[in-house]
């Protein structure tokens, strides 16, 4: 069994995060994808951030019509702030002989080495990073194989680094809550069923 696993505040899901986990689904045919919404990030001030249960719900509403997605409340039923590497490895606990993939953007995957016992996550996981426009991939952290085509069905016994160039988030959740603010529009840039969550709640307004 394969699973990719998307974690991240989700404040709010967009369609970016939606294409993205499409694409690496359909690159390496997994059999599932588990979004993780952090119940507190380890990378960001708590103070600002939407409460986990209007995010972990907005996950939700978003990924039901996906056969392959899954809503995960591994991070958010411990209420507290919990760290990559202990998703991983109680994600490693609960699905043993599956092949896990850990969908990270060039973003994040730049400042990779700031993260909790990061070298773990090479150990636990195939790396899939994703472009992030602006953020260039980092070559020199760990070997990778740059992925020029759409489809892979082989991964390596031990666990490994892939780059897609192809699968871009152009848009991020900051810049959707900015907008938002300023009283643009901006559910084009998220599911309907997300959009509705989000006005029926005020949010981001």
């Amino acid at each position: 069994m394969r699973i990719a696993i998307l974690g991240g505040t989700f404040d709010p899901i967009h369609n970016g995060h939606l294409a993205a986990a499409e694409s690496v689904a359909e690159t390496f045919q997994v059999d599932e994808v588990h979004f993780v919404p952090a119940f507190s990030p380890p990378h960001k001030e708590p103070r600002g951030i939407t409460s986990p249960f209007h995010r972990f719900a907005m996950v939700a509403l978003a990924t039901v019509s996906f056969d392959r997605f899954r809503t995960s409340t591994i991070e958010v039923d411990v209420l507290e702030r919990r760290y990559t590497v202990e998703t991983l490895d109680a994600m490693k606990n609960a699905h043993p002989g599956a092949d896990l993939l850990f969908i990270v953007g060039t973003d994040m995957y730049q400042e990779i080495e700031t993260w909790k016992n990061y070298r773990r996550l090479f150990e636990l996981a195939h790396l899939v990073i994703v472009n992030r426009p602006g953020f260039p991939f980092r070559e020199d952290i760990a070997p990778h194989q740059i992925l020029n085509d759409k489809q892979t069905t082989t991964l390596p016994q031990d666990a490994a680094v892939f780059y897609l160039p192809f699968v871009e988030q152009p848009i991020s959740s900051t810049e959707i809550r900015d907008e938002r603010k300023r009283g643009q529009q901006v559910s084009h840039w998220l599911p309907p069923t997300v959009w509705s969550y989000i006005e029926k709640n005020k949010l981001y307004s």
